[in-house]
């Protein structure tokens, strides 16, 4: 018994001042990979199968011949600031089918024309924002778009015929 407890103190003792083994170094991303692959092909080759396009490609992307090398910096394209687009027309076409001075009555004035007349359906609506001086300023409301000027004419025809007021415009303004 005594020589039991002897031999396990010895092996507690022996694992207690053991030098720690060396921490392996860092791997690159491309070296983890490869040993995942490794090792996920010798335990479940049926996922690295499933993914052999993406291999495919992967080393096609890999192995490009001399004559058209990867370059390992692409260069940034002078990117060009975007235009100012404030006052732009809309090369779309809309029906302005009326005015409001507050977005809630807007909002519920959309809900009752499209109520009202089945041509707005599936249509989105715009509320455009205008300052006609003296006598305030207005929320267009407008429904669109209109591929053409034309079909939203039709449009504003089938609404006029039902009583209320159209005009054919552009689609601007924001989403309601």
């Amino acid at each position: 018994m005594r020589l039991a407890i002897l031999a396990i103190a010895l092996a507690v003792s022996a694992c207690a001042t053991a030098p720690e083994p060396a921490p392996a170094e860092p791997q690159t991303r491309a070296q983890a990979l490869a040993a995942l692959l490794v090792s996920t092909d010798a335990n479940a080759p049926a996922r690295v199968m499933a993914a052999e396009a993406e291999m495919a490609a992967l080393e096609a992307a890999l192995t490009r011949s001399a004559a058209n090398p990867i370059d390992p910096v692409d260069p940034v394209p002078d990117l060009v600031a975007a235009p100012n687009l404030n006052g732009a027309r809309s090369v779309l076409s809309a029906v302005h089918v009326a005015s409001y001075r507050e977005f809630t009555h807007a909002a519920r004035g959309w809900r009752q024309l499209t109520e009202r007349h089945a041509v707005l359906s599936g249509r989105s609506a715009r509320l455009e924002r205008v300052d006609l001086g003296e006598r305030g300023v207005f929320l267009r409301l407008k429904a669109g778009p209109f591929d053409t000027p034309e079909a939203a004419a039709t449009a504003c025809a089938a609404i006029r015929s039902a009583g209320d007021w159209c005009a054919v415009t552009g689609f601007g303004g924001d989403p309601l």
